[in-house]
């Protein structure tokens, strides 16, 4: 099951956007990172592809890319559809990756914003298993996700900093309380090398937010 619902959808970018200290950057650096890494005909897989944002800085950085994107809610597939009707290298599959038709392998996965919705560290895990099936090996994997931290009322001033109203900021904390299920860092980092990834950079960070550069080892 999705953890947003259709309204969750609709005020998606505005929301992120006081959440999320550097979201853009986020997405912007990722894309930078992969264009070291990935030849120009490279096949990219973005699970929880949300409103597009990833695949939108992805094509802005190498147009010759092709892209698979999954996104289990409609309302937000609809939305990531509007803005990328330009790219033509593009599918979109409405659904979890477990409900992926086989492909070929791809030679990069981005997973930004997702695994912290998972309650349990077990499925965390097999979310991890399950993408590296789908990657060549030695292939890559971007993953960012809120960690544990004590930054969240930093969060807050951040967000009120940006404009979010001040009636708005419990409804935030309790949101994260409710929804949100983070590993530790270095938990995480365990995590991914217990299902068959290598960290090979920890190279985003903002507050209660962490990205890291993985790859497939087998």
């Amino acid at each position: 099951m999705s953890h947003f619902r259709h309204e969750d959808a609709e005020q998606y970018d505005q929301r992120i956007s006081f959440v999320l200290p550097g979201h853009e950057l986020l997405h912007q650096s990722s894309a930078a990172l992969l264009a070291t890494l990935l030849p120009d005909d490279a096949r990219i897989l973005v699970v929880g592809a949300g409103t597009g944002a990833d695949v939108l800085a992805l094509h802005r950085q190498n147009p010759s890319w092709h892209f698979t994107c999954v996104e289990p809610l409609e309302a937000m597939l609809e939305q990531a559809r509007a803005k990328t009707a330009h790219i033509v290298n593009l599918h979109f599959h409405l659904g979890f990756l477990a409900e992926l038709p086989p492909t070929e392998p791809f030679d990069a996965v981005l997973c930004q914003l997702v695994s912290h919705f998972i309650p349990e560290r077990a499925a965390k895990g097999e979310l991890l298993a399950q993408i590296a099936a789908r990657l060549k090996p030695q292939g890559w994997l971007v993953q960012t996700d809120v960690v544990e931290s004590d930054e969240m009322p930093a969060l807050t001033q951040f967000a009120l900093a940006k404009g979010m109203p001040p009636e708005a900021a419990p409804r935030i904390a309790q949101r994260f309380a409710e929804d949100i299920h983070p590993l530790s860092a270095e938990d995480f980092e365990r995590l991914a090398g217990e299902n068959g990834f290598a960290v090979r950079k920890h190279y985003f960070r903002s507050l209660t937010v962490s990205g890291w550069l993985l790859q497939r080892q087998n």
